[in-house]
């Protein structure tokens, strides 16, 4: 990515954080503008292949952010579930095999297991959705692991972007997260550059 856009990114995704201390009716729209800028650096690089997938992806991020901030936590879901499966396709093209980097594979299915169990009992009514968007982010890790793209940054984008769902999961229905929204932003912003980056390559630098 270009630095001007990396300096943008950067820069806007600080001030949402700011803006957390100070609710405000244009919060949703301060949450999206990082992710605007990550669309906007995609547009304009050259890597045809991975354009359209990397688009979808932030348009539904973008719309999933924007329903979250509304409380429509299920429409939400579905809209981040869309997200995960437009990265997931793109690294679907992209697939090595099973074996490829199969101890990370393995660690991440442990860890969903792990998650899931602990998940489970605490779901309620919103079992069937909440495990949906579990497999679909784990299919998500999982050929992101197994793609040829680089650990650094698609495949470690990839697994922080689980993490920040991960302390999503927590807080609502385990236990609350000092700081929360802290957190989950600063990983989610960090996962979306991480994986744009990854997945454009480097060829721009």
């Amino acid at each position: 990515m270009k630095k001007h856009l990396t300096v943008a990114f950067l820069g806007f995704s600080i001030l949402y954080l700011a803006s957390l201390s100070f609710p405000n009716s244009l919060s949703w729209l301060l949450k999206i503008i990082p992710i605007g800028v990550l669309a906007l650096a995609v547009i304009k690089h050259t890597n045809q292949t991975a354009k359209p997938f990397l688009l979808f992806a932030l348009a539904f991020s973008a719309t999933g952010d924007t329903l979250l901030e509304l409380d429509l936590f299920i429409i939400g879901i579905a809209a981040f579930l869309l997200a995960q499966l437009s990265y997931a396709t793109l690294f679907v093209r992209r697939w090595q095999g099973l074996a490829h980097r199969w101890p990370m594979s393995s660690a991440l299915i442990l860890y969903v297991f792990v998650m899931a169990f602990w998940l489970l009992p605490n779901l309620g009514d919103l079992q069937i959705p909440v495990l949906a968007y579990l497999i679909a982010i784990t299919f998500m890790g999982l050929m992101a692991i197994q793609s040829h793209y680089p650990v650094r940054w698609a495949v470690l984008g990839a697994l922080v972007f689980i993490s920040s769902d991960s302390l999503i999961a927590i807080d609502r229905f385990i236990h609350p997260i000092p700081l929360r929204s802290y957190w989950i932003m600063i990983t989610y912003y960090a996962a979306q550059w991480m994986l744009i980056n990854g997945c454009l390559g480097r060829t721009d630098r």
